[in-house]
């Protein structure tokens, strides 16, 4: 009996720092909250110099070019960062979002960092 307590307040204390981790990660994946945050983004890719369509973006990412967020802009962020860091090293690629959050003003997240 002992056991099966141990085992469930272990499991509850695991969600409660789970959600607490969550909440300090900009992706907030695992968050249990609503999304509070709705984004407009449009990505643009150049490699080796060469602007690549909407749809080269999207099959190179398996993500929309551009489109609405309803997490996190960070998300996309992610996917992008994950794939340029991992697929194409070689490639030489600059990525550009232009996104708007909850009609705020524009900003502008860059690949490689400038």
């Amino acid at each position: 009996m002992k056991f099966k307590y141990a085992l469930g307040i272990g499991f509850l204390l695991l969600q409660v720092g789970s959600i607490g981790y969550a909440r300090f990660i900009p992706e907030r994946y695992f968050c249990w909250a609503p999304y509070d945050e709705h984004t407009y983004y449009d990505i643009s890719v150049k490699v080796n110099g060469q602007l690549l369509s909407k749809k080269d973006t999207e099959q190179r990412y398996h993500y929309q070019a551009v489109g609405w967020e309803p997490r996190a802009i960070d998300n996309v962020f992610s996917v992008i960062r994950q794939y340029e860091t991992s697929h194409s090293k070689d490639e030489h690629a600059k990525v550009q979002v232009l996104y708007r959050t909850n009609g705020h003003d524009e900003k502008i997240w860059s690949f490689p960092k400038q």
